[in-house]
């Protein structure tokens, strides 16, 4: 099955690659911050054999561009990007899959183009401000403060400490010791090294200053599609008790996956146990567009 590469271009005029793979009903997937295909790497395979796969890389992410203006990074923005992408892919209506930040993104895509929406799934993160609930009671504060008070021409160097920083020895291990991923996590991580050195820093600072700020959680009581939500009880950036359990309770009628030892990186630790329950809500999709 080949896998097609492509790009597009945003409002502000950044040029933007996604990629498709598959046929089928079709899976739109929404990235974390900083995060690129990598984190689908164990789902993906099985859903091309089913479904249709569209993926796209953020403003400054992967093989997209920088972004080129600040209004181009709000999470807004970032669902007229996902427009784009499924205009330019020829996908009128799909399930929408987010992971962490992406979470926000299919909220506030529920918000703008519902009629394109056939299903969604919230994957480990929230619906509302970024830092309200991750890192917390400091860390998450903490750093919303600091980018907000870091001049733009320290960016790059500060990113590059950071870049260094996450080459050390003992890294990953000390990820695990702060809970940020679980014991099994080894070469995936190392993947978002990889992928650390090709991200542009203003623009991942202005898209997680404006997920701080962004809310999207007032739609949640609308959504009247086939809804997953994915939860971990040790994710520290969307913690189950403040993060998921009180999203699955607003949206009517929503699934709930509940991972006990659940970290943020649970797509790596647990891809089965969420690709079964995922699959499961995209039979309800296929059953709710054959009875229309």
């Amino acid at each position: 099955m080949h896998l097609q590469s492509s790009t597009t271009e945003a409002a502000d005029g950044t040029r933007l690659a996604y990629r498709t793979m598959g046929e089928g009903l079709p899976l739109v997937l929404a990235n974390g911050l900083s995060t690129s295909d990598f984190f689908w790497h164990y789902l993906r395979p099985a859903w091309t054999r089913r479904h249709r796969v569209i993926s796209w890389d953020y403003k400054g992410h992967g093989d997209s561009e920088p972004a080129r203006t600040d209004a181009g990074t709000t999470i807004p923005a970032l669902v007229d990007d996902m427009r784009r992408v499924m205009d330019a892919a020829e996908v009128e209506r799909g399930v929408l899959i987010g992971f962490s930040m992406g979470c926000q993104v299919i909220a506030e895509a529920w918000r703008q183009m519902p009629d394109r929406i056939a299903g969604l799934v919230f994957l480990l993160g929230p619906a509302g401000r970024l830092f309200d609930t991750a890192l917390r009671p400091v860390m998450g504060p903490g750093l919303q403060q600091l980018m907000q008070r870091l001049p733009s021409r320290l960016l790059p160097p500060v990113f590059g400490v950071a870049r260094r920083m996450v080459k050390l020895p003992g890294t990953v291990t000390m990820g695990r010791w702060m809970r940020l991923y679980g014991r099994s996590t080894g070469m995936d991580i190392r993947r978002y090294v990889e992928h650390f050195e090709r991200l542009d820093p203003h623009s991942v600072v202005q898209m997680a200053l404006h997920g701080g700020k962004h809310d999207a959680r007032d739609v949640l009581p609308s959504i009247d599609v086939p809804t997953l939500v994915v939860a971990g009880d040790r994710d520290v950036f969307a913690p189950s008790k403040t993060v998921g359990l009180p999203m699955h309770a607003a949206i009517a009628g929503a699934r709930l996956l509940q991972i006990p030892d659940g970290t943020h990186g649970s797509l790596f630790e647990h891809p089965w146990i969420i690709g079964d329950a995922i699959d499961q809500l995209l039979l309800a999709v296929a059953e709710q567009t054959d009875a229309a």
